[in-house]
């Protein structure tokens, strides 16, 4: 796999799993599913830091925003 395909990989992974986690919140009993929904988010928003062509290839979006911890 190289370079751009793994990094769009990695990107739909993450936001498929905090789609999964849309509901959960941080008043959720389920702690463990709150802390993975924050983890995927910190992971998502530093890879649109570090990764140049985030934008073009579809995280032109403020991730807090469209996924709310």
């Amino acid at each position: 796999m190289k370079e751009k395909e793994t990094l769009c990989y990695i990107k739909t992974m993450l936001i498929e799993r905090l789609k999964e986690l849309q509901e959960i919140n941080s008043d959720d009993e389920n702690q463990f599913a709150y802390g993975e929904k924050t983890a995927y988010a910190e992971c998502l928003e530093w890879l649109q830091t570090v990764w140049e062509d985030a934008k073009k290839n579809g995280l032109d979006f403020d991730i807090e925003k469209v996924y709310p911890l």
